[in-house]
């Protein structure tokens, strides 16, 4: 009985992370949409805010903020919005929570602000 429970534990331990995976590669860095506007999406289900703060929004990442640019809850469970960002080089992160800051796990693109922090890179054309 512990041998086959073992098994299927496995099992199911190797389709998770699987899953993760595929749920990583399947969402693309940010994107110019066809409206002109970027769309940034995130998978972050455990969050219960998600912004996106940068060099195009004066790194405004509250509701407080004018320019802040909150994600959206979509139904699958991941995170997106739209915004207008004018043609340019801009960096960025995603804000959790009010707090916690991290690279856009879906793009490969970073760049170091000379100060020690490293941020993620989006090219707009």
């Amino acid at each position: 009985m512990a041998k086959s429970c073992f098994k299927f534990l496995t099992v199911i331990l190797i389709f998770s992370s699987c899953s993760l995976t595929w749920v990583k590669e399947r969402i693309p860095p940010p994107s110019l949409q066809a409206d002109g506007k970027v769309l940034f999406r995130l998978d972050a289900p455990s969050a219960k805010t998600v912004f996106v703060a940068g060099d195009f929004n004066g790194w405004e990442y509250n509701v407080s903020g004018q320019r802040a640019i909150a994600l959206k809850k979509n139904k699958y469970g991941g995170w997106e919005a739209l915004a207008d960002i004018p043609s340019g080089r801009y960096t960025y992160k995603y804000v959790l929570d009010s707090y916690t800051w991290i690279l856009d796990p879906h793009n490969p693109l970073t760049v170091d602000d000379g100060t020690g922090n490293v941020n993620s890179l989006l090219i707009v054309k």
